[in-house]
């Protein structure tokens, strides 16, 4: 993917983006992808930071665009001499992890920014600077933090370096002595995407709550105590997210789906998903993979509830994303309990279920005034992964009824032998359906007598689902006509309404 291609997708008309995320994405890029960035997209963002809020309208920053490979070698020497140094302050697990942090990505950032604060500025007569001289450098501040909020918008990443020695530095650049230096800036595209910033992922130091830097004077309320990072009021604006992301093919997304993927901070995934539904991600969103994968080793329900709810009392949004839809078959219940029972705010967003996607692609409708007034899901295992032992087989054997069994691979033959032996005939129509609407979609127009045997020997890869029912003679996976001679040779004929 190009860089322009990366831009596109990460921030097209589709999908805007809004300040939170540009906000939330605004880490420290250590690690840039060595593609160039054109000339005319560095002068829009720094006439975009140009915009920035200053004391007196004074706009003291002065920016220079380092591209003397001589000079840039200059810096890195002394990052790495000033590094070195640092690195004396620690002892023990931190000097080691110290040293193993990368603080900078002077290897492949394809463009070098010096900031400096001229304090001899006369822009602005000086106003709000005599009690104040210091907002001269907080105002230059500003303007680094609009570039880094632009450069995001624009799919790049800045990272600030600060390891270096301001003296040596503005002697390298020739600075006047009346500059200030204020910060070396490398920026470039992103080699990698992360919510959480590096030294937070590392185990440097993970972010405090709110509450210890926020305080009130004068409220009715008690004021919060700052600086106490174990402060008992700490309140988490995290929750959790249940999306159904239907059976797979991206444009049955619902659009409120789609919000929330393009608003979430982690998304914890099922093995199900389909990896299209991934790409509607938001750029820099955690993505965990939580497989629950028939018969291979898994994650666990518990260790899935205990995730969901650790990222969301860090504050993150969290969607927990499943194919098909959250509230059928897919353990919906035990997520919900979880999170009320933590004090996690949780809620659903709704998915097209894998019936529904197939019956669509299949033009057949799942009721029927004629053969089937009624239409039900069941489950062809339990929690041991063996056919359930309560189903109602009287319900399933009904022939005003259609049956969608989900989950039916491994338990199929045993299902249709005993509802067989309760009254169904066996040239019901059966039809199973692999990989409901994606790409690689298979149909088997069959009878219940006679799909477990054609799955067995097909053995599709991914999700089935079987349905059974005489209103399904009238499917359609093809040209009418071709597919009305497979169903006459297959079921014996079309039924004749009473």
């Amino acid at each position: 993917m190009t860089s322009r291609d990366s831009e596109n997708s990460m921030f097209g008309q589709a999908a805007p983006v809004s300040l939170e995320q540009l906000i939330r994405w605004r880490r420290d890029v250590r690690r840039f992808r060595k593609e160039p960035v054109p000339d005319a997209l560095i002068d829009r963002l720094l006439r975009l930071a140009d915009l920035a809020p200053s004391v007196g309208n004074s706009q003291p920053w002065r920016i220079v665009n380092v591209k003397d490979a001589g000079v840039r070698a200059a810096v890195v020497r002394n990052f790495e001499a000033e590094r070195r140094k640092s690195a004396d302050v620690y002892d023990g697990e931190q000097a080691s992890l110290y040293n193993k942090l990368k603080l900078a990505g002077f290897d492949a950032a394809p463009v070098h920014l010096a900031v400096f604060c001229d304090h001899h500025a006369g822009q602005g007569h000086g106003l709000g600077r005599q009690t104040m001289p210091e907002t001269l450098e907080s105002s230059c501040a500003c303007m680094v933090t609009m570039l880094w909020l632009a450069a995001r918008e624009a799919g790049l990443g800045l990272g600030w370096v600060s390891i270096v020695d301001p003296t040596a530095i503005s002697a390298a650049l020739g600075a006047p002595k009346h500059w200030k230096f204020i910060g070396y800036l490398l920026l470039g595209w992103p080699e990698e995407e992360h919510l959480d910033p590096e030294l937070e992922r590392l185990g440097w130091q993970p972010r405090t709550p709110f509450e210890t830097r926020y305080s009130e004077l004068g409220s009715q309320s008690k004021a919060v105590r700052a600086n106490d990072a174990n402060h008992p009021s700490r309140a988490s604006a995290g929750s959790v997210t249940l999306v159904g992301a239907g059976p797979g093919d991206p444009d049955l997304l619902t659009i409120k789906a789609l919000r929330a993927l393009q608003s979430a901070d982690a998304v914890l995934y099922d093995d199900l998903v389909a990896k299209p539904i991934l790409s509607c991600v938001r750029p820099g969103a955690k993505l965990i993979d939580v497989g629950k994968r028939g018969y291979r080793k898994s994650c666990k329900q518990p260790d899935i509830n205990a995730e969901m709810i650790r990222l969301a009392r860090e504050g993150l949004k969290v969607v927990r994303l499943k194919s098909g839809d959250p509230l059928i078959f897919g353990r919906a219940g035990e997520e919900i309990a979880a999170c009320q029972d933590a004090g996690v705010p949780i809620s659903v967003v709704a998915g097209v279920t894998s019936a529904q996607g197939a019956a669509a692609g299949l033009k057949v409708a799942l009721t029927h005034r004629d053969y089937a007034r009624r239409l039900q899901f069941i489950t062809a295992h339990d929690r041991r992964g063996h056919l359930p032992s309560d189903i109602d087989w009287g319900a399933i054997a009904d022939n005003a009824a259609t049956t969608v069994v989900y989950m039916p691979k491994r338990t199929l033959a045993e299902l249709t032998e005993a509802v067989i032996s309760h009254g169904l005939d066996p040239k019901t129509p059966a039809i199973a359906v692999a990989n409901a609407t994606r790409s690689d979609e298979r149909v088997f127009l069959s009878s219940v007598g006679a799909i477990a045997a054609e799955l067995d020997a097909a053995h599709p890869e991914g999700p089935v689902l079987v349905m059974i029912g005489e209103a399904l003679r009238y499917a359609t996976t093809a040209d009418a006509a071709e597919q009305a001679s497979t169903l006459a040779s297959v079921l014996g004929g079309l039924p004749i309404a009473s």
